[in-house]
């Protein structure tokens, strides 16, 4: 009898539904919707020459704190790295610069509803930002990220948009150190012909057919 009785115990516990979540309950990996539509921030050339063009790479960062950010791949598992479509080009009307949209994604660490650090990298030139001729950056902003309803896997519940402080704009790519090795040198030797005519004309030396040119 009391082996029937636990082998009819056993039986319920498996055909049991599973417990659910108790009411209240706070998930991590709250949700952002991954674009720059809903802040209608544009992303530029340098000093408003245009909008960035199509092909430009952008990169979403996301973490409960600014020193933990990480790089936020979509609902679809894609990304990190998305690129600007033709589409998006100007996609807001003239001089509204041009725009990306991923879907949404989960920032990890921190609960829904609650309060992450976020900034944005746009590239142009080149594969990875470091290696880009082009870049660009947001300052590192805070928000509050929408709800992730169910865990198992995670819906989205109400993602939050990004609330991008400002237009993202590329910044004018600095002189290499070859450069500006290129034009000391030449400033220096333009100074040390100079210093040599003077001393000439100086010592009653006659000018020749090349220096008679007028200045």
């Amino acid at each position: 009898m009391k082996t029937t009785l636990l082998a009819i115990l056993a039986i319920g516990a498996a055909l049991a539904p599973a417990r659910l979540p108790a009411q209240g309950t706070v998930y991590l990996n709250g949700t952002v919707l991954l674009n720059n539509y809903d802040s209608g921030m544009g992303i530029y050339l340098p000093e408003y020459y245009g909008p960035a063009p199509a092909g430009t790479f952008v990169e979403v960062f996301g973490g409960p704190t600014p020193t933990t950010l990480t790089p936020l791949v979509n609902s679809a598992g894609a990304g990190p790295i998305y690129t600007i479509v033709p589409g998006g080009v100007e996609a807001l009307g003239p001089r509204s610069g041009s725009y990306f949209d991923a879907g949404y994604g989960f920032v990890p660490g921190v609960p829904s509803g609650g309060a992450a650090f976020f900034q944005i990298l746009v590239w142009y030139g080149a594969s990875n930002f470091w290696a880009a001729p082009y870049v660009g950056r947001t300052p590192v902003w805070s928000q509050l990220v929408g709800r992730a309803d169910n865990p198992f896997p995670p819906t989205p519940g109400s993602p939050m948009p990004l609330n991008i402080p400002g237009r993202i704009a590329f910044m004018l790519p600095e002189p290499s150190t070859t450069a500006l090795a290129g034009l000391g040198l030449a400033g220096l030797l333009a100074f040390r012909c100079r210093n040599e005519r003077s001393g000439r004309e100086a010592t009653g030396h006659e000018a020749t057919q090349r220096e008679r040119k007028p200045k």
